[in-house]
């Protein structure tokens, strides 16, 4: 009988137009579904019905060490003037012991819209981290 085990989730890969492709983590978007209540003044129960309303997707957290003199996250923020952004598809595979795709999320017409870096700490031997927060507009999941 085969076994059918979760994947790990600490082999991946994200593909979004950046040279390094190399991140420590990667939150991504949570997907929620509105719930319409409604109710007529002459239905014969006294509960509301419940109808699917719009799809809510949230952001996608990037977070990678930051390397001289890379500064891409900054200049893909920068981008963003005047009502116009510079929109790309992201796509994260989940990735096997032989480093193939398992599972994908393509994130579709993404933008950033907060970038951050780790605290700065004289005291501390850490890795310094930037952190990249991406707006979705929808996201499409396949399996291999």
């Amino acid at each position: 009988m085969a076994v059918n085990n979760p994947h790990p989730s600490f082999s991946f890969q994200v593909q979004a137009g950046f040279n390094r492709v190399g991140f420590a983590r990667v939150q991504l978007p949570a997907l929620e579904r509105e719930v319409v209540r409604y109710r007529e003044g002459s239905d014969k129960v006294e509960t509301m019905r419940l109808i699917p309303g719009l799809l809510r997707v949230g952001e996608c957290v990037l977070e990678r060490g930051v390397v001289p003199p890379d500064n891409e996250f900054f200049q893909w923020l920068n981008t963003i003037g005047g009502g116009q952004v510079e929109r790309r598809d992201v796509m994260v595979q989940l990735l096997n012991q032989a480093h193939e795709p398992v599972m994908s999320w393509r994130l579709r017409n993404t933008f950033p819209c907060a970038l951050q870096w780790s605290m700065l700490d004289a005291q501390n031997d850490a890795v310094l981290i930037e952190t990249l927060r991406l707006a979705v507009e929808g996201v499409e999941i396949e399996t291999m």
